[in-house]
């Protein structure tokens, strides 16, 4: 059940048998006008109404073709999956069934993203999903791309006493909903309260919560607001926190495609990257019950400095530093004291 919010913000895969050694196609040929005059990934898309049904495979041929200015040997594969991605099937998919016919709507759609592609814009930006756990989400520059360790957090949480005990969570930070979405589609929660600071990150969750929804076991409310404050009133069971971790001065050594493309009030932070984690930490004893959990996603170089503000609210007890499959300080969990 989503209810409307009434404050929203918001493999190198080989080449298919099927394509035998058929030369690439000419993306003139394909009626998508002069490459050689203008830039093919603005050529192709340009114009891109009305476009006539085309193969699979000379899709991922044109995409190839796209892309290799940018990736170079690994077009190929690139364009298998980009192509995969914007029909929603498996990867394998397109070496397999190369010879299928797709509409001239999915034909825009695949040459509208190659083209973000090959601006420069991350995969998950380029196709407008990004896969989390077993959802699939709409992602794009509104909203952080969902990482790998991240979903780490949601098994930890869910591993548990309190998670599997349900009740009420809070993900403060939600961004696309990722946390908040996959608690409520595999935890046994009755309730989840997701907040974020930006509007345009919660209107990406709600989508994404409506498209979910046939699978959501839980109610999902989303609130706008910094840190705590939507939480004004409320007491939750399991309070999950990923909040920007990035110091200003790091920002220089991030990669081009996250420092360029992603959401910068997602990413950075004042105070050494830990401003909001602080308001976080000094705050969540008064919405979390007693016996009730305390879970922050943290910068590896500062996982010690986190479990030591969570320790100085007094609050808290049994305070974990948690490693993610890299082998860095990922993750500090803690469990709200009885008495304080």
């Amino acid at each position: 059940m989503i209810p409307a919010p009434s404050d929203m913000r918001g493999d190198t895969r080989a080449d298919s048998s099927a394509r035998g050694n058929a030369a690439a196609p000419n993306p003139s040929s394909l009626g998508y006008g002069a490459p050689e005059q203008t830039p093919l990934c603005e050529v192709l898309a340009s114009n891109m109404k009305d476009r006539a049904p085309s193969s699979v495979q000379d899709m991922v041929e044109v995409v190839r073709l796209v892309l290799t200015p940018l990736l170079r040997d690994g077009a190929t594969k690139e364009a298998l999956d980009l192509v995969a991605a914007v029909l929603e099937q498996p990867r394998f998919w397109p070496s397999l069934f190369g010879r299928n016919m797709i509409s001239g709507g999915q034909v825009t759609a695949i040459v509208q993203a190659a083209a973000r592609r090959a601006r420069g814009a991350p995969f998950a930006y380029a196709v407008r999903t990004s896969s989390y756990r077993y959802l699939t989400l709409i992602v794009d520059e509104r909203v952080l791309i969902p990482r790998q360790e991240t979903e780490m957090l949601v098994d930890l949480i869910l591993a548990t006493p309190q998670g599997a005990a349900g009740g009420t969570v809070a993900d403060i930070g939600t961004g696309s909903g990722a946390i908040a979405l996959a608690l409520a589609s595999e935890g046994r929660f009755d309730r989840i309260i997701a907040t974020d600071v930006s509007t345009d990150a919660l209107d990406v969750a709600v989508e994404n919560a409506h498209r979910l929804s046939g699978s959501l076991k839980a109610v999902v409310e989303f609130r706008v607001g910094d840190a705590l404050a939507p939480l004004a009133g409320d007491m939750v069971d399991v309070l999950v926190c990923n909040p920007p971790y990035i110091a200003f001065a790091e920002v220089p050594e991030l990669p081009a495609t996250v420092r360029d493309w992603e959401p910068p009030q997602a990413l950075v932070c004042p105070d050494d990257g830990l401003a909001v984690t602080q308001a976080v930490a000094t705050g969540a004893a008064v919405v979390i019950r007693a016996g009730g959990l305390l879970a922050f996603e943290v910068d590896s170089r500062r996982a010690h400095r986190v479990a030591a503000m969570v320790e100085a609210t007094g609050s808290f007890g049994d305070i974990r530093v948690i490693q993610d499959f890299t082998g860095r300080e990922r993750f500090v969990l803690a469990t709200r004291l009885t008495i304080d």
